[in-house]
């Protein structure tokens, strides 16, 4: 319980000796090189916001060329056949656009946290939940993606987005979907919830915002990330980033978002399997 409290105040000058010990803890051995001091303060409002924003940018860069890294290799293997199109279907886009936002944002906010010397699992609040709160979790998250389905059905709108009928139409190999799958249900809940429930969250729950604001604001961004959906849909992305960011409070484990990210996900993925192979 104390290294909850400590770890979620995230100050070098906790109320109490434990906790203060335990952020020392957090930080690493007297002997780590790397972590040679207690944790300092998680960064301001505007330092989170300028390392989000090289995050962004570092992704943004990365993304084409990854993509033209690809072009490179199919056309030197098979010189002449490069056609954009049917070379690279929204299954592999949307896996190729996922690993490179992950691995961006765990790099950036990896070194973010080091410079604060804090350990980076510390620091992004990756601590197991308890099986209580898990129950809870995963119990209120199956009522929420109800209530979600319940609202498009109600007013006449496709439960299912067409862009994820799409990725799941352009999977035209095992393999594909296969990775689509691992991009979709595994890596994008990791990078996600690691920039926003992680990093973001810490830095900005401790400032004006407090953890409202830091909530609304984490939830906004995240909603308007995924611009492939249209309004309605994100508006219920914002509705459930409201709900990882209440239970990230509450509980003070990043890594309980991170599962039940991976579950609506999966659970959407499979809804999206049943309409296309099933019900079309």
């Amino acid at each position: 319980k104390l290294r909850r409290r400590a770890l979620f105040h995230g100050t070098c000058l906790p109320l109490i000796q434990g906790e203060a010990e335990l952020l020392a803890q957090a930080a690493g051995s007297p002997g780590d090189p790397l972590a040679p001091t207690a944790p300092r303060p998680p960064w301001s409002f505007y330092e989170t916001i300028g390392w989000g924003m090289i995050a962004f940018i570092a992704t943004s860069v990365a993304k084409p060329i990854v993509v033209a890294s690809l072009i490179a290799w199919h056309e030197w293997t098979q010189p002449g056949a490069t056609d954009l199109h049917p070379m690279i279907p929204e299954a592999i886009s949307t896996s190729l656009g996922a690993v490179v936002a992950a691995a961006t944002w765990v790099g950036v906010t990896s070194i973010a946290a080091r410079w604060r010397h804090w350990r980076f699992a510390d620091y992004m609040a990756l601590i197991p939940p308890r099986r209580g709160e898990l129950i809870f979790a995963v119990a209120a998250l199956a009522v929420v993606i109800i209530v979600t389905d319940l609202s498009s059905y109600a007013l006449g709108r496709p439960v299912i987005p067409q862009v994820m009928i799409d990725a799941h139409n352009s999977a035209q190999t095992p393999a594909a979907l296969v990775l689509m799958l691992i991009a979709v249900v595994v890596v994008a809940p990791i990078g996600e919830e690691i920039a926003f429930r992680g990093f973001l969250f810490r830095g900005l729950s401790l400032t004006r915002f407090r953890v409202p604001g830091a909530i609304v604001l984490t939830s906004a961004v995240w909603a308007l990330m995924h611009g492939q959906y249209d309004g309605f849909v994100i508006v219920q992305i914002f509705a459930t980033g409201l709900f990882f960011g209440w239970l990230r409070w509450r509980t003070g484990s990043t890594l309980l978002t991170i599962i039940l990210h991976m579950l609506a996900n999966l659970t959407a993925c499979v809804q999206t399997a049943m309409k296309v192979e099933w019900m079309s």
